[in-house]
């Protein structure tokens, strides 16, 4: 029953335009308002403890990373990379798009920023190539979810405190996955570019500068800067030797030394800028972590899973089948929520019942 009260009383609270986060507490806090025994200084404190996690902290710090990227120009040295390594297939802009958002991904961990970088830059080549503005637009929006499961992805640190589980565990459950979501993306663009016969584009419509023929040696130079970022993050990490919070301040730390020593970028305002950015972002995030907190405590004070759990148990419910109903409500939820948002009202409610059905907490990452 309570569990109904909370899911009924979200969803009303979605419709009448409260954002996600607070949508969130309320429905979390009706069921305790008139619980003698609990305080509204116990929600506060749930709320607050939830942003304890060492863990946590690498949160902003990547957010800070990938926003400093942007000020070194690694976009367009990950895209002669790129350009380097499919440019000569058929439908080569869209696979750069896709492989440029795979090492975007591995380096920064967030999608937005993503598709802020490579949105100015291979969006307008896309359709000056011939690719319609649609198709442009979609294959950055959907090549840069890849960031969300690609090591280091900021959703799987989150999943990762929530669950108490270890982050180097889940990125190296992510790896495959990452890169098969990206194979898949680059067979459509092929099919896509050979049904509306679409060439490749040279590096002046592409607006970079180095001429065309020192194209490979141009993006094994320019490559020195993301693989060693890729190697200290992702290999540190996994390696045991940081982490994920200590591989994030390394990477922001060489980040800044990258753009202010070597690209030469010093302008203080710049620099104001993005750190305002990664501070909103960041806040955005723990205060949907705040609310899953809150939403998890209440779930577990009133036992609210439980009947859920044992019917499943007592039914021999396949976990395969679960797992598929979960991809399912995943998909709808996409539809009209943020994956930060729809991940982390489930994670509290899921969780228990994943865990009785005893599914390994990287498939349930996933």
């Amino acid at each position: 029953m309570i569990l109904l009260m909370i899911i009924l009383i979200f969803f009303i609270c979605l419709l009448l335009g409260v954002p996600v986060a607070f949508s969130i507490i309320i429905a979390a806090s009706i069921p305790i308002i008139f619980e003698p025994l609990i305080s509204f200084t116990q929600i506060s404190s749930v709320m607050i403890e939830s942003f304890s996690s060492f863990t946590l902290l690498a949160i902003p710090l990547f957010i800070f990373c990938g926003a400093l990227m942007n000020l070194t120009k690694v976009t367009d040295d990950l895209i002669y990379i790129s350009k380097a390594l499919v440019g000569k297939f058929k439908g080569s802009l869209a696979h750069m798009n896709i492989v440029t958002s795979i090492f975007f991904g591995a380096i920064s961990g967030s999608s937005v920023a993503d598709v802020a970088s490579l949105g100015r830059i291979l969006i307008p080549a896309m359709i000056k190539a011939g690719y319609s503005r649609e198709f442009a637009a979609t294959v950055t929006a959907a090549s840069s979810t890849i960031g969300s499961i690609i090591p280091p992805s900021i959703l799987l640190i989150v999943y990762g405190a929530l669950a108490q589980t270890s982050v180097a565990a889940l990125f190296i459950a992510g790896i495959i996955p990452g890169i098969l979501i990206g194979l898949t993306q680059m067979v459509y663009a092929y099919i896509y570019a050979s049904k509306n016969d679409i060439g490749s584009i040279d590096n002046k419509e592409l607006g970079l500068t180095e001429d065309e023929q020192l194209s490979k040696v141009v993006a094994l130079r320019k490559s020195v800067f993301p693989l060693s970022l890729f190697l200290i993050v992702i290999v540190g990490i996994m390696s045991g030797v940081f982490t994920a919070t200590e591989a994030a301040s390394i990477a922001v730390v060489y980040v800044f030394i990258v753009a202010f020593f070597f690209r030469k970028e010093r302008n203080f305002g710049e620099y104001m800028k993005v750190t305002w950015k990664a501070v909103i972002d960041s806040a955005t995030i723990y205060i949907l972590i705040a609310a899953a907190a809150l939403l998890s405590w209440v779930l577990t004070y009133y036992q609210a899973m439980q009947p859920l759990i044992n019917f499943l148990l007592e039914n021999n419910f396949n976990p395969l089948l679960f797992l598929l109903l979960l991809t399912v409500l995943y998909v709808f939820l996409g539809t009209f929520m943020e994956p930060n948002s729809a991940m982390l009202i489930f994670v509290p409610l899921l969780l228990p019942v994943m865990q009785g059905l005893q599914i390994d907490q990287s498939l349930q990452a996933l």
